[in-house]
């Protein structure tokens, strides 16, 4: 893989001052690619606050046969490379951090909810890693008729093709939900990229209102296909605003006496829908559980705002429980008392970062507190291993920002 074209980084960063997050993700610094090989340059990056996404210090990160092969500390002679293939990028007193984890893109697209015409288009790997994710599982929704898993698992191929980790849900918001083999279990055994089925529609007025026996046969075949196949065996679930809230997931608990670990079930969209869900959610953390919030579009606060709350009254034990994703690329449906659709728009992939820069600048949060929502939480709860921290992982996983601001 070429970075000849790809040093001008301090003159990138000069002008970009005084952006929000500048972005620059080692892996896209000039072209796409299956990434890098054995006979490529080393590459290192010097001079940067390290987050692994824990604090690290000033220091620099060298990479390597398309791995992260080591963490130096500040001040380490770079002369004592000498005579290796290293390229060498100076981050400019900037932070370097993980990629982010998005556990819910809609790449292929969503949407439909106003007629074909409101079908949103499917997302690019440029916008992705505009937004500084460089790992997402990819997801259908209520379309699960014009958008199919075929093409979705596709596309995550193509994005995988285009140097990014890319995985996907297997499934749409009816049960029964589609597969691609014919059973759920047989999804997670044979197909790499599938790491449960999602997502599932509860408590919402476009679900398919199942019954407690469908979810618990849902759950036990994740629970199962995940043990055979070494992945978590996760059911994602959307989560509506109906007074059922997340009672169809204790409705499954019961069912099995207790024997289905929490963990199997993961619901999201949990801190826009109002107080009462964002309460059950906190019931279910509390007990064990795993939830995902959706991060703050334009204009919303309703994520950061919990946040805030739960760090506060909860503390960071509580948080490990909590993932941050985008929703990004479906559409964002406006519903008034009456079920009828108000309002349309389109998710934006930079969602995350934007939730996780106000939780740092406003809230005061520590970074490596905030960057756990869309890193080491989400790579624990699916059982990224390699994701956990980006000295562990790929070179794709790094990414560099300017400021804060």
């Amino acid at each position: 893989m070429s970075v000849e074209c790809c040093w001008d980084v301090a003159g990138m960063f000069g002008m970009m001052a005084m952006a929000v997050w500048f972005v620059l993700l080692v892996s896209f610094l000039c072209e796409f690619g299956d990434g890098a090989g054995l006979s490529d340059p080393m590459l290192l990056i010097t001079n940067g606050e390290l987050y692994t996404p824990l604090s690290r210090g000033r220091g620099s990160v060298l990479t390597g046969g398309g791995a992260i092969v080591a963490i130096l500390g500040e001040g380490y002679p770079v002369e004592n490379l000498t005579g290796l293939p290293v390229r060498v990028v100076d981050a400019g007193g900037g932070f370097v951090v993980p990629g982010l984890i998005d556990i819910h893109v809609h790449v292929t697209g969503g949407g439909g909810e106003m007629g074909p015409a409101s079908r949103t288009p499917e997302g690019t790997v440029g916008e992705i890693v505009d937004a500084g994710i460089t790992t997402v599982v990819g997801v259908l929704g209520t379309d699960c008729v014009s958008r199919s898993l075929e093409n979705l698992r596709v596309k995550v191929a193509a994005l995988q093709h285009q140097g990014i980790t890319a995985h996907m849900w297997s499934g749409c918001y009816r049960v029964p939900s589609p597969t691609l083999t014919g059973s759920l279990i047989r999804d997670l055994q044979l197909i790499d990229e599938v790491v449960g089925a999602g997502e599932i529609a509860m408590s919402d007025h476009r679900s398919s209102w199942p019954t407690t026996q469908e979810l618990l046969g849902l759950v036990t075949d994740a629970r199962v296909g995940g043990m055979l196949s070494g992945k978590a065996g996760v059911v994602h679930f959307h989560t509506g605003s109906a007074d059922s809230l997340l009672q169809p997931l204790w409705d499954v608990v019961n069912a099995s006496k207790g024997t289905i670990p929490l963990k199997h079930m993961i619901p999201t969209h949990v801190s826009g829908r109002g107080p009462a869900l964002l309460k059950a959610a906190e019931e279910w953390v509390s007990k064990g559980g795993r939830v995902d919030f959706t991060s703050d579009q334009e204009g919303e606060t309703a994520s950061h705002d919990a946040l805030m709350d739960w760090g506060k009254r909860m503390g960071n034990a509580a948080l490990q429980g909590v993932s941050l994703s985008s929703d990004a690329f479906g559409s964002l449906p406006v519903f008034d008392s009456k079920g009828e659709l108000v309002e349309y728009n389109v998710a934006s992939p930079k969602a995350n970062l934007n939730t996780i820069r106000r939780l740092v600048l406003d809230g005061k949060w520590a970074l490596e507190d905030a960057l756990q929502l869309s890193t080491t939480n989400p790579a624990s709860h699916l059982s990224f291993k390699s994701k956990v921290h980006f000295l562990q992982g790929n070179w794709r996983q790094v990414q560099m920002q300017t400021s804060l601001y």
